[in-house]
């Protein structure tokens, strides 16, 4: 009889510690946060508007409108190289002249062989006009009957923080010498 006691009281037991121990379990937590970091992008687009000459003459004028678009999402610099080249590449480009926007000394400056706009860009903006018209000038001799004139546009941009145009582009001063200040 005592032996049969000590097995009851001893399941007793276990059966107590199984419902605690239970009960136990069922008093739990578990929690996840996931944070999501999108990084900000610098994309340009240069903007065109260019009527095509089927016969440029000496003296001719044809419009050429270049301006840059941020596509992107972060605040940025512009700069843009405009290449004139002759398909004979014997013949100088100086009998060409391009015309730049009328507002041109109050948004861009030119500083070896770049045109750097003295604005910060913001996303989804444009820059003022920086081109407005081509001239094939007066001078002009035969040796350039038949030939291309080609202006290739080159525009490159970098964020606006973190000083990026001195690293990306390699200079140690914007030519008109602001910096970008965060908000």
């Amino acid at each position: 009889m005592k032996k049969r006691t000590t097995i009851v009281g001893s399941i007793l037991v276990l059966v107590v510690l199984l419902i605690v121990g239970g009960t136990m379990a069922w008093f739990t937590h578990n929690e996840e946060a996931t944070n999501v970091f999108a990084a900000g992008t610098v994309e340009i687009q240069v903007n065109e508007t260019y009527n095509q000459p089927i016969d440029w003459k000496p003296g001719a004028k044809t419009q050429k409108e270049v301006s840059i678009e941020s596509l992107g999402s972060k605040q940025s610099y512009v700069r843009v190289a405009l290449i004139p080249k002759w398909d004979d590449s014997s013949l100088p480009i100086n009998n060409v002249e391009l015309i730049f926007a009328d507002d041109y000394a109050d948004n861009w400056i030119y500083k070896d062989g770049w045109h750097y706009y003295k604005h910060i860009l913001d996303g989804d903006k444009e820059t003022s006009l920086l081109l407005k018209k081509v001239e094939l000038k007066d001078e002009t001799d035969d040796d350039y009957q038949g030939k291309t004139l080609e202006i290739k546009v080159k525009a490159e941009a970098v964020q606006a923080s973190h000083e990026a145009y001195k690293e990306v582009w390699g200079i140690d001063n914007l030519p008109w010498g602001e910096e970008y200040i965060a908000p």
